[in-house]
């Protein structure tokens, strides 16, 4: 293979990360934690232009505390809770490449502030096996998906939610759940490109829309 069209500079970095495991309430609910701290040198920052792109070595910091709380609080019952903090930027972002206005503080690509996941799950026995009952939700805080932080380069906050009901049979041969996704039928941006120079236009993918299935598992 050729080497990389995109010239770039080596990155470097140096991290500081902290944590904790605890278990509550006799054995019946675990936390964790983790604080960190993220300095980079020369980050390899990409910018998306046209059809093609530059890579950009500025400096980076990355911040950030995650959370997560397992806990089974009652008999048949689960339940999870997570969340993430991050303040993160990228130095010295050129508007464009060779652009007479200066460079600025940015935010990287995909890296909302926030993002919160809770699962609620209850099983219990039934028709010779076990049946269950489960609920999740997720949010996650709007994003940018280009470095220079347009505003038509962002995606907004979005919360997801899930659920699902499920029977097992004893012998855990066979399981089978009714099942809906995005319930709420969330619009929740995943993927963009500014094709701005191009076209005068962006390019955006969703998340899959509101849909709800059966699935029929058979173990040998």
């Amino acid at each position: 293979f050729p080497d990389s069209a995109l010239p770039y500079d080596e990155e470097i970095l140096t991290s500081f990360e902290a944590g904790f495991k605890a278990t509550l309430f006799g054995g019946l609910a675990r936390l964790n934690g983790t604080a960190f701290y993220y300095d980079y040198k020369d980050y390899q920052a990409f910018l998306f232009t046209g059809v093609s792109g530059v890579v950009v070595n500025a400096d980076a910091e990355n911040k950030g505390i995650e959370l997560e709380l397992q806990a089974s609080p009652g008999d048949g019952w689960d339940m999870l809770l997570s969340a993430a903090w991050l303040d993160a930027t990228v130095e010295d972002v050129p508007l464009r490449i060779n652009s007479p206005l200066p460079p600025q503080d940015r935010k990287p690509t995909y890296a909302p502030e926030l993002q919160v996941t809770g699962l609620l799950r209850y099983q219990w026995d039934a028709f010779g096996g076990v049946m269950a009952v489960q609920g999740d939700v997720s949010y996650s805080d709007e994003f940018y998906y280009n470095l220079r932080n347009f505003d038509a380069d962002k995606f907004d906050s979005y919360t997801i939610t899930n659920a699902r009901l499920s029977w097992m049979s004893a012998d855990e041969r066979w399981d089978l759940a009714l099942v809906g996704r995005n319930v709420t039928d969330e619009r929740a941006g995943n993927i963009g490109f500014d094709l701005a120079t191009l076209c005068g236009c962006n390019e955006v993918a969703y998340r899959d829309p509101r849909w709800y299935g059966v699935n029929v598992k058979y173990s040998f």
